[in-house]
């Protein structure tokens, strides 16, 4: 039996990166979908490295959707139907209010962010299906449970989430089990690069966590493996906060400020 395909879109950096290199040290075959091609190729060699049985870049462009109707067709003319699907393109948008939020900006994030995750979720969801097994992880966000003051970013996290929802009735009786994860101020090269700018301030976020600590690219991967693979075959519809705390930490801190704990 040969061992599975696990395509990684938006694979070529950060978590999406820590993702492909965790299923490659399984002895997977990992596709790697992105739109940097360098970073890609990069990328496939190091999962080959990592004890992938084979390993692979394909282009595209989330926002297409007749690039990702290609890659479908690519996917499975030259390796098969995969055995998992990582929906991990996205980008980061910084704080603004609702009523500042430049229409272009929200646009943007909508077409990556969500349509291509649902792109995704229909292109492979559709091939699964037919094939009657396999396992699609979304990518969602601590947005997906919380109103953060990004008002373009968190609607479409919020979105994956019901999605995944929806996907999980809807291709379970196909035997396809969908669900995601709502990374924490992860150390991906997107949060690096905002940190870098001055757009994020890392001493406050670490004061948000319960764990005190920022979550490591490879942290998520874990989940995803899990969510993904055999040991949580009966878990779908799922989304599953990898936060540091962060979720439960804020409103125990608000509470105690009006409530103290006396000693």
């Amino acid at each position: 039996m040969s061992e599975p395909i696990s395509l990684v879109i938006g694979g070529t950096s950060g978590i999406g990166r820590a993702v492909a290199l965790r299923f490659a040290t399984e002895g997977h075959r990992v596709l790697i979908a992105g739109r940097n091609a360098a970073r890609g190729a990069t990328v496939a060699q190091d999962c080959l490295a990592a004890g992938a049985s084979d390993a692979a870049f394909l282009p595209v462009d989330v926002a297409d959707a007749a690039a990702m109707e290609a890659l479908g067709a690519a996917v499975q003319n030259g390796f098969g139907t995969p055995e998992i699907v990582v929906n991990c393109a996205g980008i980061l948008q910084s704080g603004k209010r609702v009523l500042d939020q430049p229409l272009d900006e929200d646009e943007q994030l909508w077409r990556i962010n969500y349509r291509g995750t649902l792109l995704g979720c229909q292109v492979f969801g559709r091939l699964m299906a037919a094939a009657g097994r396999g396992a699609i992880l979304n990518v969602g966000s601590l947005a997906s449970f919380a109103p953060l003051s990004l008002p373009a970013y968190t609607p479409g996290k919020q979105a994956v989430k019901a999605l995944t929802e929806i996907l999980a009735n809807e291709l379970g009786p196909k035997g396809v089990r969908v669900n995601a994860v709502a990374p924490g101020f992860t150390l991906s090269d997107g949060l690096k690069a905002k940190i870098a700018a001055g757009e994020r301030n890392p001493e406050a976020i670490l004061e948000t966590t319960a764990l005190k600590k920022f979550v490591q690219p490879e942290d998520i991967a874990e989940a995803v493996m899990f969510l993904c693979s055999d040991r949580a075959a009966s878990i779908t519809g799922v989304t599953l906060p990898v936060d540091a705390g962060w979720l439960v930490q804020a409103p125990y801190a608000h509470y105690q400020r009006g409530n103290p704990i006396r000693s």
